[in-house]
Formats: structure tokens, sequence, C-alpha cells
């Protein structure tokens, strides 16, 4: 085997262990806390995103129920990927494929890829559809772009980032003014449409949240700021690494490079460049891009070998960095966040067991309830119990809404779990009796609010008749279907 090849595979095996001890030691985050709470209640749909994400924590949760289990869909996914990278670019030159994998194993897309979130599954089933693809165009059989349908249709039901390469593959199409271009993208795009009619009759029955969250809730503040596009280039620089990051402007962003591989390269440009002109108006998240930067490892594999093993030489440096950040920030003693205005949530993630215990000590029969979405997710993994999210009016974590029936609630008494002491005065009215008890965990005040025979009549029309209008109003331009919400709590609407 080549010597390209022998340390591609000691990378793929010290990149796995690092990544698997990483798994192991990061406390779980509020999304993997939210996304466990979907896979409580398998559906076709969940309010924020499609469901891939809500499928796969339900598969997972059949053997364990612990984080690191959870974690095991993004720890397969990477090494799995980087193979197939190297099987594919190896007749295009095999130092060179070989060299395209380690980096990308070396790549902080990879190293930090152990979180089990919806980018995972789009990160992965986006590979595989731009890879059958490729595939198909080479060979030109019909089952590929059947596969490559397929994939994006799974990467779609991932999170709706996937319209982006169904954008550039249109444009791919266009650029080349191939007739068997198009004819695999028409079989992949026929392949697909189950998928996304899938996704239209859950959206159409529930309001359209996903639409509304994704295109209204989350752009209503849009304003130019350049210092997002300033943010959005450095995460860019971080992704890429700084020294590929120096290559591709150099190299006039890979344009005399992509050759053999322009599918490969129009599947992380157009996404590059979209995500560039809307950081002029919102911040865009660093995970967002990192989506699409496989491709961008595939599409080095004709830069000179000198270039590729320098970049995988200082990709080992940073990776290693990386790593070594991560186990020292969380080796600290908690109490060296103390003062910062986030120390209450750090000690929620760092000290979880801590607060569950004390919570789990003084339900005595109430309903357990917090504040706010993240609360309600980590306090319901580790109470080991399900909880109610009460009083939000937050955008976000509305998924609570379709699990929750506020109704069957009416007379009993809560448990709510807050950060804010002010959350007992906004709640006050929903009860007839309602105390606070504030207890400190490692310096950390958490609120233990007590509400006595819940009054559901006033919660209805202080809360869920506000979260009715801001949420679960169907815009006119879109048609109306069912209105769960409604149905639920205000059956008397006529329009209902």
């Amino acid at each position: 085997m080549e010597k390209t090849g022998k340390l591609f595979l000691w990378v793929l095996c010290i990149t796995t262990c690092a990544r698997i001890l990483l798994a192991a030691v990061i406390p779980i985050t509020g999304d993997e806390a939210y996304f466990i709470t979907w896979a409580k209640y398998p559906d076709y749909g969940y309010y924020e995103h499609p469901p891939m994400i809500g499928w796969i924590m339900w598969l997972l949760s059949f053997s364990n129920k612990g984080i690191f289990v959870y974690r095991l869909f993004p720890l397969f996914c990477i090494p799995v990927m980087s193979v197939i990278l190297v099987r594919l670019l190896l007749n295009s030159d095999r130092n060179r494929a070989f060299l395209c994998g380690t980096i990308f194993l070396l790549s902080p897309v990879s190293m930090l890829n152990v979180l089990s979130v919806n980018d995972v599954p789009l990160i992965f089933f986006s590979f595989l559809a731009g890879v059958f693809f490729y595939r198909g165009l080479k060979t030109d059989r019909i089952i590929d772009a059947v596969f490559a349908g397929f994939f994006w249709g799974c990467a779609f039901l991932s999170k709706y980032f996937a319209v982006l390469l169904a954008a550039a593959l249109l444009i791919f199409c266009f650029a080349t003014r191939n007739r068997r271009v198009w004819k695999s993208a028409g079989i992949s795009a026929l392949t697909s449409v189950p998928f996304v009619i899938l996704n239209l009759v859950w959206n159409y029955n529930h309001c359209w949240t996903n639409i509304t969250f994704n295109l209204l809730f989350r752009n209503r503040n849009l304003s130019f700021d350049i210092l997002s596009v300033l943010v959005y280039l450095a995460e860019q620089v971080f992704l890429m690494t700084p020294y590929l990051a120096i290559i591709f402007l150099r190299k006039k962003l890979l344009w005399y490079e992509r050759k053999s591989v322009e599918l490969f390269w129009f599947f992380f440009i157009v996404p590059f460049f979209f995500f560039f002109f809307l950081s002029f108006l919102k911040n865009i998240g660093l995970h967002w891009m990192a989506s699409f930067y496989v491709f961008f490892f595939m599409s080095i594999i004709l830069l000179p070998v000198s270039v590729l093993d320098r970049a995988a030489r200082y990709n080992f440096y940073l990776s290693m960095d990386i790593v070594f950040a991560v186990i020292v920030l969380l080796s600290l003693p908690v109490n060296v966040f103390y003062g910062l205005r986030k120390y209450p949530q750090i000690i929620m993630f760092f000290k979880p067991q801590l607060i569950a215990d004390e919570i789990n000590r003084n339900l005595d029969g109430r309903v357990p309830a917090s504040t706010g979405y993240t609360e309600a997710s980590v306090f319901s993994y580790y109470c080991k119990r399900d909880f109610v999210l009460m009083g939000s009016l937050s955008r976000s974590g509305r998924y609570y809404d379709f699990i929750t029936d506020f109704r069957i609630f009416d007379g009993r008494d809560f448990l709510i779990v807050s950060l804010s002491e002010s959350d007992a005065e906004k709640l006050s009215n929903c009860f007839e009796k309602i105390r606070v008890e504030k207890i400190d965990i490692n310096g950390a005040n958490f609120f233990m609010i007590y509400g006595e025979r819940f009054i559901y009549n006033k919660y209805r029309d202080i809360y869920l008749s506000k979260i009715l209008r801001m949420y679960y109003t169907v815009p006119l331009f879109l048609p109306q279907g069912r209105n769960f919400f409604a149905e639920r709590y205000f059956p008397e609407l006529p329009s209902f």
C-alpha cells in the first residue's frame, strides 16, 4: 500500500478514537435533549424541522438511553464518508485521493462532528446523494440516479438546507448543457418527490409550522450588518482551515482545478455564495455551511500533492489542538465560570444530575414543568420523566405544544423549575396559590416554583390565546388545513 494509504488508515483510527473520546465527555446539549424528546413521540414531522433526526434518535433509543449511544450515528457517519470519498476519488489519482480523505478526517468539520443533531443526517445523506449522482454520470445507470434522489429525499427530511444541493445541481445542469446530466437529474427529482409530498402533507395538517418557523419567524429582523459578513468569512477560514483558505483564494476559488470533479465543486460553491450574500442580512451559524464542506475536500483532488501533503500536516496540528482545547475546557472546575451571566446554564449542563435529584426529591406527585424548552428537555432527560413547557412564548421549542394538553392538568399542582424568579409572578394568575423556593447548586441559583391548583381557563386566556395568534395562525398565502392547536383549545372559533 502507498505511503499515503497507510497514513489515511492511521488517521482514520486516530481521529475515530479522538471523536469517541469527545462524544463520551461532552455533556448533553440542549438540541440533543430536545431531539430525544422528539424520539419519544415518533411522527412524520416536527415543529421546527423535518423528522429525520427524530427517527434516528428513536431507533437508537431501543438499545440504551445514554447520550453516548445517541451519538453513535455521527460517530459512524464520518469514517464511512471518508472511506467512500477515497474510493470514489481513487480513479483520479491514488495518492491525492488518500490525502483528500486524510484532510477531510482532520478537518474541524469532522473532528467536531460528534453531537447528535439534525445537521449530521443532512451532511451524511447530502454526501450520499452527491456520490450516487456522480456515479450515475460516470456509469449512465438509472439505479444510481434513483439512489441519488432517494438520499436527497432523506437529506430534505433532515433539514431544508438540502434545497441548496438541489439548486446547485440545477445550476450544474445549465452549466454543462448535457442531455445525460438532465436525464439523471430528472430521474433523481422524480425519486425524491414522495419525500417532498410527505413533508407537505405534514405541514398542511400542522399549520405549516416548518415553513413559518424557517421562513418567517427566523427572518423578521433582517438588516444590513457588515460585521455578520466578516464573522461568516472567519467561520469559513476555520472550516476550510487557514492554509486551504489561502490556497482557495490564490487558486481563484478552485475555478481551474474543478475539471473532473466539477459536480462536487458546484455542490460546495453554490451554498458558499448563498450564505455569503445572506450574511449581509443576518448571522450565519457556523454549522450551516459545514453540511457542504465534504464537497470542498473532494474538489481539492486536483491540487498538487505537495499542497495536499502540507494541508494534511497543518490539519493534524489543528485537529489535535481542537481536541486538547475541548478536553481542557471540560476539565476545568465549573466555578471558574462563576460570575458569567449564563453561569446557571453552565451548571445545568455540567452538573445536571444534582438539579435533577433536587427536582425528584420535591415533586411529590406534582406535574414537572419548566419555562424554557432547553431546560424542559434537559431536565426531562436527567429526571427520567416528561416535563411540561409552561409560560413560554418563544418561537423555538414549540413541539411541546404538540405533545402537551393543558386541559388535563386543570386543578393539578405543579413544580416549575426556572432560571428566573420573575417567572413566578408571570404565572401567578394561573394558580390559586404560588410560592418560590431558591436552591443553590454550585453557586448558581435555580428557582422551584410551587403552583397549587392550576387554573386551566386562566392559562388558556393569558398564554394559549397568544400562542395561537403568534404561531398557529396560517398565513393567507398558504392553504388552510387542520389546526390542531385551535381544535384542542379553541373549538368555539368559527374559522376552525
